[in-house]
């Protein structure tokens, strides 16, 4: 049963949306898009009612993000440019009014204007959201993130300019309202449907000798400029009836009465629905432009010190500051992909994916996303730390690596479920679902930033004990009669958490490997005990994979694949997803670490889900009846490590226009994924489910993640590091990246031999020929040039001939400059 003010909530929102001809109400869009293809078809086992379901936004869950690198929280901006500086807060947005003829002009409505939205720029966190009405009166609003103050508190900037895009005169109202329900929703059930983030506006108050508001107990936005007229809206006759809320609200009072009704205080007891707004007149013509800058507090404040501290630095100081920070980190420092100009986007989704790490970090935790998902996961950290430790934010990686992985070290002598405590990687998270595959994942991203970091950091060494050894003990000791790791929910679209899936033993092989080799680069006596160890699970992973694919033929299966467990034979569905990390990120085919028979089921597995659940990206239908981004990315980068280039650039295509979604011509997402995609907004509502769907949150950091390993791996990658080190230099660049006279180059890259690479290709069309310079290389190490431009015809590295078999050019170690000549 439906909540009184999710049941609130929804009526109003309807009543609102049905009524928008009559008296246009700010229905965000999120809301809209679930009633444009209503159903009554909710998630039963999250929420009580279709009404909670809907409050919760439980099925557009897409925004914007702007942050400060390494704080706590971060803030969320609407396809309209509403804000929500606090997440389950208040939210913030602005419209123009025209007092000469009462026309509202809102831009969550179409009706009311044309709105185009963007980052200032791949490497600024600012969203600029420009909307302009029907008469030519245009606002441009400037988003962005900083801090105050010598305690560094965050606080949210939005700049606003009026002018005419016709150079016509023009006049009217600036308004601003503050509203409860915000880009996120309005009222959240956690992702087990347990606990409840109330934020109902019950109280509403503003206070013009501060120049603030106040929302609840907490400060909301504070101007710069005083509004000229002002109202606060409330329930005060505590009335259960839904009209009553859009008849006594400031759009209301607007379009009927031409001003708002100055009170400066209400309360809603009812269902938490106080609203407010702010109105600041403007005149401009020509090129004149009125401004307004409004702060949005984010971090804690209290007392007349604290707001003249919010006041102090002028909003102008404040955003040149940001600019200049994000322009330093991104552009000056880090790995900096140089790609021609029919790709230079995907260097510009490289920059962002990095800022959005950044910003996702928590003092040093790297969290999966800014609202469900605002809390540390061993899994997803794993490949975030690493992925950042390859592109050049490393003391993120050690912080996080060094720091938070040993608090998640159990020392307790209790047990989970079946497992001993003492020696698991996890927090709640982990212990509570069974998350299994997180000792693997610790150890692995343990090694292989000790690879990365040198010999000379000794990284590993000074987490060896106890959190490498008894954390690959653990291992070791922790598994089933059959020798595998325990049924659990590690990756919760593997499926059920009553079976044992091979995500989990193919991360305990991955960890006890990197673990083994760790132990030799230190010297310990532990070596042949880690690699016996490995070897255990190896035979029993392989043993039972085996078996399962003879089942699988038995039964009659003409097509071969690995699916998601042993317990699931025959189960062809996109669970299966969960075997691409045998490759990327696990590289367990590199030295057929379980046996080249194993390597070919892999690889077909790869081509069976290709052909069952690719569509441009990967559908996710057994689990999350959506789209998987950061599953089509993971595919993509199986088939790089596969040596199948087209396919992932043909996935690649996907998931870049995948993070720049549009419906109703707005752009819904800004260079971001969500952890899903639903098939409504992937399609402009072409295909519309017959059933609810699943989405966690945007910016996803484990996507933002595998985009950065998969575009650094198309432009190099390392293999064999341990008994033949060698480098592939532009496996995944296509022929029609590379127009004739252009470079792909690369600098100063971090990587697993410890020592910085880099280099530069450059493509003569004419002559058909690539010249590549390495400007930079770990010694004793080979490359490997698989040439994508056509047949070879030869090969010379430093003037001297090559021999040439097949495509992929092999190039000895300490090569300065090679070049090769294609049909």
């Amino acid at each position: 049963m439906a909540q009184t003010h999710e049941w609130m909530f929804y009526e109003v929102m309807w009543r609102g949306w049905a009524g928008r001809a009559r008296l246009p109400y700010p229905v965000p869009w999120w809301a809209q898009a679930a009633f444009r293809r209503w159903s009554d078809d909710f998630d039963a086992g999250t929420y009580e009612s279709k009404e909670a379901a809907f409050a919760s936004n439980a099925l557009y869950r897409y925004w914007h993000m702007v942050g400060v690198k390494d704080h706590r929280q971060e803030s969320l901006i609407g396809q309209a440019g509403e804000i929500e500086p606090v997440y389950d807060k208040y939210c913030l947005s602005f419209f123009l009014y025209d007092p000469a003829t009462g026309a509202l002009h809102l831009p969550q409505l179409t009706s009311g204007g044309t709105v185009g939205q963007r980052m200032e720029a791949p490497h600024l966190p600012v969203v600029l959201t420009t909307f302009r009405s029907a008469d030519g009166t245009e606002f441009v609003q400037r988003t962005f993130a900083t801090v105050v103050g010598a305690r560094e508190r965050d606080l949210v900037v939005t700049r606003l300019t009026v002018g005419s895009a016709t150079g016509q005169p023009r006049e009217g109202w600036l308004c601003a309202a503050v509203m409860p329900a915000g880009p996120s929703g309005f009222q959240r059930h956690d992702r087990n449907g347990r606990q409840i983030t109330d934020r109902r506006l019950t109280f509403l108050r503003h206070l013009p000798d501060e120049g603030r508001v106040e929302t609840n107990s907490g400060w909301g936005p504070v101007f710069d400029t005083a509004p000229e007229q002002y109202g606060v809206y409330g329930n005060p006759d505590f009335t259960y009836d839904p009209d009553a809320y859009l008849t006594h609200s400031p759009f209301h009072d607007l379009v009927n009465g031409g001003k708002l009704n100055g009170a400066l205080r209400a309360q809603d007891q009812i269902a938490g629905l106080c609203s407010a707004a702010f109105a600041w007149p403007y005149r401009v013509a020509d090129d004149e432009l009125f401004e307004l800058d409004v702060r949005l507090p984010v971090d804690l404040y209290s007392g007349a010190a604290d707001l003249a501290e919010i006041k102090a630095t002028p909003a102008a100081r404040l955003e040149e500051a940001n600019r200049d920070f994000w322009t330093d980190k991104l552009l000056s420092q880090g790995v900096q992909p140089e790609l021609p100009s029919p790709v230079a986007h995907l260097t510009d989704r490289f920059r962002q994916c990095r800022s959005q790490l950044l910003i996702l970090s928590d003092h040093g935790e790297i969290h999966p996303g800014p609202t469900v998902y605002d809390s540390f996961w061993i899994r997803d950290s794993s490949v975030e730390a690493t992925a950042c430790s390859l592109v050049g934010d490393s003391a993120l990686a050690e912080r996080q690596l060094g720091t938070h992985y040993p608090l998640k070290f159990n020392r307790g002598t209790g047990r989970i479920g079946p497992c001993a405590e003492y020696g698991f990687y996890g927090g709640p998270h982990e212990k509570d679902d069974r998350e299994w595959d997180s000792n693997g994942q610790a150890l692995w991203a343990i090694g292989r930033f000790d690879r990365t970091r040198g010999r000379a950091a000794a990284f590993g060494a000074k987490l060896y004990t106890p959190y490498v050894i008894d954390g690959a003990r653990w291992l070791r000791d922790n598994r089933d009669q059959y020798g595998l790791l325990h049924s659990g929910w590690s990756a919760e679209h593997l499926g059920e958490r009553d079976k044992p899936h091979y995500w989990d033993d193919l991360w305990g092989l991955a960890g006890l490997y990197e673990a083994a080799r760790l132990a030799e680069r230190i010297g310990s006596p532990d070596v042949p005990e880690l690699w016996g160890a490995f070897d255990d699970l190896k035979r029993a992973t392989a043993a039972s994979v085996r078996w399962v694919l003879e089942e699988q033929r038995r039964r009659g299966a003409w097509e071969t694949y690995i699916p998601t467990g042993p317990a699931d034979v025959g189960r062809l569905d996109s669970t299966m997803i969960g075997t691409a990390a045998f490759f990327h990120p696990l590289r367990l085919h590199m030295g057929s670490k379980l046996g080249e028979d194993i390597d070919r089921a892999a690889r077909h597995t790869l081509d069976t889900m290709y052909a069952h659940f690719v569509t441009g990206g990967y559908r996710h239908e057994a689990a999350w009846n959506a789209y998987g981004p950061y599953l089509t990315t993971q595919l993509a980068h199986a088939y790089l490590l596969a040596g199948d280039a087209a396919r992932t650039d043909a996935l690649l295509g996907w998931i870049v226009g995948a993070s720049m979604p549009r419906t109703d011509e707005r752009a819904v997402a800004l260079g971001a994924w969500n952890e899903q995609h639903a098939f409504t907004v992937a399609s402009d509502y072409r295909e519309v489910p017959g059933r609810h769907w699943y989405m966690g949150d945007i910016p996803h950091g484990w996507a933002a993640a595998e985009y950065l390993l998969l575009l650094r791996d198309i432009l190099f990658f390392e293999a064999d590091e341990d008994r033949d080190p060698h480098l592939y230099i532009a496996p995944g660049v296509r022929p029609h990246w590379v127009p004739d006279g252009e470079s792909v180059a690369v600098d100063d890259a971090p990587n697993l031999f410890g020592v910085p690479f880099g280099y530069r290709l450059t493509h003569d069309a004419v002559a058909r020929r690539v010249t590549v310079d390495i400007t930079r290389s770990p010694e004793r190490v080979r490359y490997v040039y698989p040439c994508r431009f056509g047949s070879v015809r030869s090969a010379t590295a430093d003037g001297r001939d090559l021999t040439v078999t097949g495509d992929d050019v092999r190039i000895p170690a300490g090569t300065r400059r090679f070049t090769v000549t294609y049909a």
